[in-house]
């Protein structure tokens, strides 16, 4: 606002000042307007010069110029010569030849034999070799069943046969009319045992070494289809007899529900 006032006075100033430069100059126009008043002097009726008004404020910046053109691209420099190859050097002397460490020294042998004057005795002839002794011995083992469907007893000493032998290992003596097993090999075994039961008779099944009684099994129940078994660990001499005896009535069919199994564990 003050801006616009400054620029207005200025203005005022400058106009006031032309006109009174005019009227001093010219002077009065006669009537008719012929007189040397009506013509202006370039020489000596001139005034003198007027106040210098204030300097106007500086314009707006002119727009940018279109750009200039690009200039041409610069020649790349020629590539440099390469340098010529250095000489080979000399080689350098050979170094001494490295000595290992000793190795660890070997187990001493065992000392020949010497003779009657104190000499070496010459090695004698390698001999045969041994037997390889037989070990079907030590082989023994069996499994035997009951096929018929029942077979009764009153005495707890009555002995029960076998008619089926699934496995009896050579070397194994086993009788199948009186189900008793021998002992050829003496040492430890193991027996295993399970009758089956008929109705509902009760039954009681002893395995038996020589004349002790090992293990028993009983079954008094009413149902069908039970079972009566046993298992035991026994240190047998040569000759010793192992065999089941049984009191009441046992029952199997071709499925072998009753059977008697017996093996070597070790040997003595």
């Amino acid at each position: 606002m003050q801006l616009c006032f400054s620029i207005t006075l200025s203005i005022a100033v400058l106009l006031g000042n032309s006109i009174k430069l005019r009227a001093t100059i010219t002077g009065p126009a006669p009537a008719g307007g012929d007189g040397p008043g009506s013509q202006v002097c370039p020489m000596c009726c001139q005034g003198p010069a007027g106040t210098p008004g204030i300097p106007g404020l500086p314009g707006n910046q002119g727009q940018f110029g279109p750009a200039g053109v690009k200039g041409d691209a610069g020649v790349n420099g020629q590539k440099g010569e390469i340098g010529p190859v250095g000489a080979v050097g000399n080689p350098g002397p050979r170094g001494d030849d490295g000595v290992g460490l000793p190795g660890k020294v070997g187990p001493r042998g065992p000392p020949g034999l010497i003779g009657a004057n104190g000499e070496l005795g010459a090695k004698g002839q390698k001999g045969e070799p041994g037997e390889t002794p037989d070990k079907s011995t030590n082989r023994v083992a069996f499994t035997v069943t009951r096929m018929s469907r029942s077979h009764s007893s009153t005495n707890h000493n009555t002995q029960l046969p076998f008619e089926l032998a699934e496995v009896i290992l050579p070397g194994t003596s086993f009788d199948l009319a009186t189900g008793t097993f021998t002992c050829d090999v003496p040492g430890t075994y193991v027996f295993t045992f399970s009758v089956g039961k008929y109705g509902g008779n009760s039954l009681n099944v002893h395995l038996r070494k020589n004349d002790d009684w090992v293990v028993s099994g009983l079954s008094t129940d009413s149902g069908p289809n039970e079972q009566v078994s046993g298992s035991a660990v026994l240190l047998l001499q040569q000759g010793d007899l192992v065999y089941l005896t049984m009191l009441g009535r046992a029952w199997s069919t071709s499925y072998h529900y009753t059977s008697f199994s017996g093996f070597l564990l070790y040997a003595d």
